[in-house]
């Protein structure tokens, strides 16, 4: 038993932990057991082919989030964690705007396999590529994005690898290439 506190709503809930692979960095989490659920709130499930996603970070990936329009022009971070969240200034989000037209929690860039996800959180004013506004996009190797009066690029870039330095698998000991 654990008490988490959602990103989207700030709702605190306590929820049963469980792991769905030892070797992701994913948890699954239910607040009210399946048997508990009322008779219209169904969990669906999955179909047999389909594929479960982590939140991972690929290996071989960089992804850079930049403000390049709007007031808080020139802020960069490099993605770290698997789901960064942006938002309004002092609204609790990763990444915080300040632009009066951005909802608290506006917006998340999700890591989800191989694929980069933007989803709009249920904003006010909406999450537009162009002007088009979209709930839910893959982004490919570099994408901008607008909320409110800002302007937001995601750099997806091939992650650079030292090329004289390389792993022993076996011993596991870092050693130079000459």
């Amino acid at each position: 038993m654990a008490q988490v506190r959602c990103w989207m709503c700030a709702q605190s809930s306590v929820v049963d932990l469980t792991p769905p692979d030892m070797n992701s960095s994913t948890i699954e989490l239910s607040s009210v057991p399946d048997f508990d659920r009322e008779l219209g709130a169904h969990r669906m499930s999955r179909a047999a082919g389909a594929r479960s996603g982590t939140l991972d970070l690929p290996e071989h990936k960089s992804i850079m989030i930049s403000v390049v329009e709007g007031t808080s022009q020139g802020i960069e971070r490099g993605m770290t964690v698997p789901l960064v969240t942006i938002g309004r200034l002092r609204g609790g989000a990763d990444i915080e705007i300040d632009d009066p037209k951005v909802s608290r929690l506006h917006c998340a860039i999700e890591v989800t396999n191989d694929s980069v996800l933007l989803r709009d959180l249920r904003s006010t004013n909406g999450t537009f590529i162009g002007e088009r506004r979209i709930q839910s996009i893959q982004l490919q190797q570099s994408a901008e994005f607008r909320i409110g009066e800002t302007k937001i690029r995601v750099a997806i870039q091939p992650r650079e690898i030292t090329p004289h330095h390389q792993y022993d698998p076996v011993g596991a000991r870092k050693f130079a290439h000459t």
